[in-house]
């Protein structure tokens, strides 16, 4: 897979590809997943159009991705695209839906579609399904209908909703894989080591949407291997003062150092909303409760 970062209005891309799929695919969920396979089953030459900005985030800044840059692009190479295009959306985003759709044909050389029903694109979202159907032609636009769990259709929104409720269970449902957080093994206060419970503390690689503050059972992986955990995602507010958010993960049964590794944390479910507790005694009942109960959970 080749990947083409920011590409502008005015660049001209070369490829044997004339099968696009096109969209915003925050998160990355099963609806996008579904259009990714339903247009390499019509070829399976096609490339991957998305923007190098979500629209979302574009407009309201204190919004963040659901996944990361890497992850994402990781999640798009596993459906073997071509090209994965980046598209500019501050360029993008200011032209007319018929010079976004002669970019697409012109520059991409694209000849068919695939899109979700909902697809806007071009300034102030003029463009629409039914523009791209006059401009391509009916034959060549490939509309998919709304992709349902339990007829509960699948949603970046609805993603974001039980991501912020802590119902992780269906949050990952509608991914089609554990909710992930990445980055790197850093140095913390060493409160939880003198409390008894050693912790990973997680730097995370980009800044992405954490879901609710509290306790979860998880798995972490570490140098390719896989080992239970509780991961804590919060302000531990009973035995620190600051504001910043910390991602910390006590590994079951596992004592060896890890610190400066690269990790991944996978959520698997929630235990329990973070809490400020009275005194320090307190917490460290509460942390050893949470740690039997995910020993029967795994």
């Amino acid at each position: 897979m080749k990947i083409y970062k920011k590409v502008n209005t005015k660049d001209k891309i070369n490829n044997n590809s004339e099968i696009v799929c096109i969209g915003a695919f925050d998160g990355v969920h099963l609806a996008h997943q579904q259009l990714f396979r339903k247009t390499r089953d019509l070829n399976k030459k096609f490339d991957i159009v998305t923007f190098d900005v979500l629209p979302k985030i574009y407009f309201n800044d204190s919004l963040k991705p659901i996944v990361s840059n890497k992850e994402r692009n990781e999640i798009f190479q596993s459906f073997s695209p071509q090209n994965l295009i980046h598209l500019n959306f501050d360029q993008f985003n200011k032209i007319s839906s018929e010079d976004f759709s002669k970019f697409l044909d012109e520059n991409l050389g694209i000849k068919k579609i695939v899109i979700g029903k909902d697809f806007k694109f071009g300034n102030n979202r003029s463009g629409d399904v039914n523009f791209l159907i006059d401009y391509f032609g009916e034959n060549n636009v490939y509309l998919l209908d709304d992709f349902l769990i339990n007829n509960e259709k699948v949603s970046s929104t609805k993603l974001r909703y039980y991501l912020s409720t802590g119902e992780i269970d269906k949050a990952n449902n509608l991914l089609g894989r554990d909710f992930s957080l990445s980055g790197n093994v850093i140095q913390g206060k060493q409160l939880g080591r003198e409390l008894g419970f050693p912790t990973a503390n997680l730097l995370l690689d980009e800044d992405v949407f954490l879901p609710t503050f509290g306790v979860y059972y998880g798995v972490i992986e570490v140098d390719t291997k896989k080992f239970n955990c509780i991961i804590n995602i919060g302000l531990n507010p009973t035995v620190d003062t600051e504001d910043s958010v910390k991602i910390e993960a006590h590994i079951l049964d596992f004592g060896d150092d890890i610190y400066q590794k690269d990790i991944k944390l996978f959520l698997k479910n929630f235990i329990r909303n973070e809490k400020k507790f009275n005194n320090i005694d307190e917490l460290k009942n509460q942390i050893m409760k949470d740690i039997d109960s995910a020993k029967k959970y795994f």
